[in-house]
């Protein structure tokens, strides 16, 4: 098997990692499980609610991320919205965000062939948005590049917090096990995936343990978080998603012959 023996740092949050290991250990790799990440709903879900109350006045919903999905899907079933408004339009960021819509009954109108923010909002742009009514569940404390955008381009667009991203609390068995010994690659699937992990580890343990091994991530926002701290990204699949993330990695060590 191509990842025989090797170490693959896993860095997703707790519920996720297991989707990757899987991966990993089909490829005949190590699963190395560091969460360094934990996600949450909002604290307040007051304006969520509010929004998924009343869907019916939006013109589109767009999902920049899985996890955005996740959360706003399952708050809006706990809310009791069985069936979305038939009107509104679903656009997604990529295929692994539309994957997440479609395996909980949500029909994606469109999927942005650029898996980027501004690769949705190109995407949706040739339907029209001047006078158009749009709504972004998004993650807390994120500068929200697309609804700039739209309201630039004449549209209304409500920015809705769908869930938290906080640090994961520390493995220390863990994380003393992959300071004296380096995985051979490390997965990032976001920028605060990366950026977490020196707060877990400590900025020179990170730094000298991520020199030793090789990076891999998912979409340039983190790769450009990864190159702002002076790594090299080594692995970056061109589609967005985990499967392409390790044939990615599989085509790496093929192509190296070795570490």
């Amino acid at each position: 098997m191509i990842l025989a023996g090797k170490r693959i740092l896993i860095t997703r949050n707790e519920e996720q990692n297991e989707e990757v290991a899987i991966m990993v250990r089909s490829a005949g790799g190590v699963p190395v499980l560091f969460p360094t990440i934990r996600l949450a709903p909002p604290e307040n879900s007051g304006p969520l609610d509010r929004e998924i109350g009343r869907l019916s006045s939006f013109d589109w919903i767009l999902f920049s991320s899985a996890n955005a999905a996740r959360f706003f899907c399952d708050r809006s079933s706990q809310l009791g919205l069985v069936t979305w408004p038939s009107e509104l339009r679903v656009a997604s960021v990529g295929p692994g965000t539309s994957d997440e819509l479609v395996s909980r009954g949500v029909r994606v109108f469109l999927t942005a062939k650029k898996h980027t923010a501004d690769g949705l909002y190109e995407a949706i742009r040739p339907h029209g948005v001047a006078g158009r009514c749009f709504i972004i569940p998004r993650v807390e404390d994120q500068r929200d590049y697309l609804a700039e955008a739209i309201r630039r381009d004449g549209g209304e667009v409500v920015s809705v917090v769908a869930y938290r991203n906080t640090i994961a609390e520390k493995d220390e068995e863990t994380a003393a096990h992959i300071v004296a010994r380096p995985p051979d690659v490390c997965v990032f699937a976001s920028p605060s995936a990366f950026s977490n992990l020196f707060s877990l580890l400590g900025e020179n343990e990170a730094r000298d343990m991520l020199k030793k091994s090789r990076i891999a991530v998912i979409g340039e926002v983190t790769a450009r978080a990864v190159r702002a701290r002076e790594f090299d990204v080594d692995i970056m699949p061109k589609t967005y998603t985990l499967k392409a993330l390790m044939n990615a990695v599989e085509v790496f060590f093929t192509n190296s012959g070795s570490r």
